[in-house]
């Protein structure tokens, strides 16, 4: 199965606040055969989610490496896509939906790949439905 996930749904594996017995399961439950996808600018995202924690003192700097450390055991595969095509595919699911790019950029590469995405973003989940595309959770 090809899932797109973002950095809200990943963030739940380590964030205290936000930690999910969903997508621990969501984690365990993952085969071989699934395919785990981000688009590049997941990498930014998830950087920033760890210096603000940090800066907020919700996590410390040994923290943030174990964090490292949990995220480099998971297979994901990073789509580096760009240029104008890219501007125009985001800014127009962007618009449609009411979001904002970043999580346009997840939506686009779902649909791209036929693939489900996997967001505690409320607004993304429903964009996505309203798409055509499989959300976990449901």
């Amino acid at each position: 199965m090809e899932w797109v996930v973002d950095c809200s749904f990943t963030s739940a594996l380590f964030l205290p606040s936000g930690q999910s017995p969903a997508v621990r399961s969501f984690f365990s439950r993952l085969s071989d055969e699934d395919v785990l996808r981000v688009p590049s600018l997941w990498w930014h995202e998830t950087a920033n989610v760890l210096a603000v924690a940090q800066r907020r003192k919700v996590l410390s700097a040994v923290d943030v490496s174990g964090i490292i450390l949990l995220v480099s055991g998971i297979t994901l595969s990073t789509e580096e896509a760009c240029g104008t095509r890219l501007l125009a595919r985001v800014s127009g699911i962007a618009g449609e939906h009411g979001l904002s790019a970043y999580d346009a950029a997840y939506l686009d590469l779902a649909i791209r790949k036929g693939g489900k995405l996997a967001t505690l973003d409320r607004e993304l989940g429903i964009a996505a439905r309203a798409a055509g595309v499989e959300t976990f959770p449901g």
